[in-house]
């Protein structure tokens, strides 16, 4: 089964992030629309030749969504895990969950119609508006 999901800065469709279960392997399609080297996200993308023209592996996929998440020796994490319903550690599933949100940058993961003032956590607090665990309240 392959798992598609939209990488978007902001409201910018930046490029498509896939799973595919059966290989247990990510690969990532860059929006032939983006045009400008200021929406690639660091760790996805190579720091030393940033550039449009880079064909982020599956490796640097996996750092991007470990940067993404809570890393498994941190504090409570079996208290978050319970909460968040998920059985075991797994940054892929932590980072669905989350969207791939950061409170640093604006990077987020799309699945179905989100929208980002509605949804992305950065925003909502930059905007005052009232939140619980990133939902507007």
């Amino acid at each position: 089964m392959l798992e598609n999901y939209t990488l978007m800065y902001k409201d910018i469709e930046v490029g498509i992030i896939s799973y595919n279960n059966k290989l247990d392997k990510f690969s990532f399609q860059l929006n032939k629309e983006i045009k400008n080297i200021k929406y690639l996200p660091p760790i996805l993308y190579d720091y030393t030749n940033l550039s449009l023209d880079y064909k982020p592996c599956n490796e640097n996929i996996l750092w991007w969504i470990e940067d993404r998440v809570m890393p498994p020796d941190r504090d409570a994490v079996d208290h978050i895990l319970n909460i968040m319903e998920l059985p075991f550690y797994d940054a892929w599933e932590i980072c669905k969950a989350n969207k791939g949100m950061s409170l640093e940058d604006y990077w987020w993961l799309k699945s179905n119609n989100e929208i980002y003032e509605e949804c992305h956590i950065r925003y909502l607090i930059e905007s005052g508006k009232q939140t619980v665990f990133g939902i507007p309240v």
